[in-house]
């Protein structure tokens, strides 16, 4: 039976990102993946050649070099990786679009709260103070109180409008609760997208992921990709025992989990960590339907990198009754990030709608494709009707949907964002169990990244 340090469950960015730091500190590491391909929910997949990105519409978090303590420049230096290894292109400029009015983020805040005072002056003072609450709010703490961002938010405005504008991006980054969210969890969001911005690698998580990949077998790391953890269990001298679908058993000091709190919870062999059955499944799904054009979508009139829109006066975030919620979404142009007109992705156009995870779930084969392709055609005419061309301009359509999230990463429910509880501290009763990633809190490629440094260096370099 091999032995190792530690062993990490996922080889997303929380559990690549763990196993390169430990690595740093001599420590003889096995990361353990069901799919075929690293990434977790930042992966790629290969379409006529080309590496599709499953899940990024941007790095958020994205700031100069000079900005020290921002959790970009933590992490790279946490990690040993230099800024120009990740080959990151900011945005232009993104939009946060409703009926009522449209607000620009391009990387800069003051000029985002100065729009915000202009189409809303009557809610610049409280917008401002919303924004010292957010600076001042600890928000990674572990023992930070759970409070309604709703409510917290409608301290500050009274505006419901300027709310949902404020709410869109951000919940549609990183939200996993219905509705509403935890306000730690909307400071985190809000600072990323927000107080900080958007970059993307220029060609996609592929290189992106190689960077890391590569220093993690250059330090003696060992990944095993498509191989699924089938249990984990606990010897009587406190070892943490992993056994993979093939039967292999492994032992090591310490289990990290990337999985998710439930996902976890259910491979216990034993009684699991009650604070990890308690966790409820996510519930939130999300639709990505990928479109390649013939032409760069600037030429349609989508000139910004990405787009939250919202088509009623008001909006929701929850799950809809049946297939998709048409009444928002977000649109994502690869190609208009500074740098990335030329490359493979500059033609393609993203579209994220929310879903409803168990109605996906419950189609047979030919219902889901038929499905499938209802959607994609609904989706192609309202972007047609939006931005007329954009159907004639089409060359090609896929899409992904929660039960795709689900056979290709073991999220329950399809759910990106896991659970809306979460374990802050990502220490379980379990001795030497850990939690990194979604459920553990800190969200985004950044965030997650974070996430995996932040409990090695709390729990593990000991």
């Amino acid at each position: 039976m091999d032995s190792y340090d530690v062993i990490i469950i996922g080889a997303g960015m929380s559990g690549l990102s763990a196993g390169l730091r430990l690595t740093y500190y001599g420590k003889r590491v096995r990361i353990f993946e069901r799919h075929r391909l690293p990434g977790g929910m930042n992966s790629y997949y290969l379409r006529s050649g080309v590496a599709m990105d499953t899940g990024l519409h941007a790095l958020t978090n994205f700031v100069p070099a000079g900005q020290r303590g921002a959790p970009l420049n933590t992490l790279l230096r946490q990690l040993r990786i230099r800024r120009e290894e990740l080959d990151l292109c900011p945005q232009s400029f993104s939009l946060i679009d409703f009926p009522f009015g449209t607000l620009r983020l391009n990387n800069d805040f003051a000029a985002f709260a100065a729009q915000v005072g202009k189409l809303f002056p009557a809610q610049t003072a409280g917008f401002n103070a919303l924004v010292a609450r957010i600076r001042a709010t600890d928000a990674l703490s572990p023992g930070a109180l759970r409070l309604s961002a709703r409510q917290v938010v409608g301290e500050y405005i009274d505006s419901t409008q300027l709310q949902d504008m404020l709410f869109c991006p951000v919940m549609y980054y990183g939200n996993a609760q219905v509705d509403d969210m935890d306000f730690n969890q909307f400071c985190i969001i809000f600072q990323s997208v927000i107080l900080e911005g958007f970059a993307r690698p220029r060609h996609g998580m592929r290189p992106f992921l190689q960077v890391l990949l590569d220093r993690f077998a250059a330090q003696g790391g060992e990944l095993s990709l498509g191989v699924g953890v089938r249990a984990i269990s606990r010897r009587a001298d406190g070892r943490q025992v992993v056994t993979t679908d093939d039967g292999a058993s492994y032992t090591a000091s310490a289990l990290l989990s990337s999985a998710g709190g439930v996902e976890t919870a259910r491979l216990c062999a034993e009684a699991p960590p009650p604070e990890l059955s308690a966790m409820s499944p996510g519930q939130q799904g999300f639709t990505e339907t990928l479109c390649q054009l013939n032409c760069h979508p600037r030429e349609l009139g989508l000139d910004a990198c990405v787009i939250f829109r919202n088509t009623t006066t008001s909006f929701r975030f929850r799950p809809p009754a049946a297939g998709v919620d048409p009444d928002s979404h977000v649109v994502c142009m690869p190609g208009n990030y500074v740098g990335c007109e030329d490359t493979d992705c500059a033609r393609l156009v993203r579209l994220t709608h929310l879903a409803a995870p168990g109605w996906w779930h419950a189609l047979s084969p030919a219902d889901y494709r038929r499905a499938k392709d209802e959607l994609m055609a609904q989706h192609v005419a309202m972007m047609d009707a939006w931005k007329p061309g954009f159907k004639a301009a089409l060359q090609s359509c896929d899409m992904f949907t929660p039960k795709t999230i689900s056979r290709y990463t073991g999220r329950i429910n399809g759910a990106i964002y896991g659970s809306s509880d979460k374990l802050t501290s990502g220490q379980t009763s379990q001795d030497g169990l850990y939690l990194c990633g979604t459920d553990q809190g800190f969200l985004g490629i950044v965030g997650a990244m974070l996430s995996g440094v932040a409990i090695v260096n709390r729990y593990l370099l000991a």
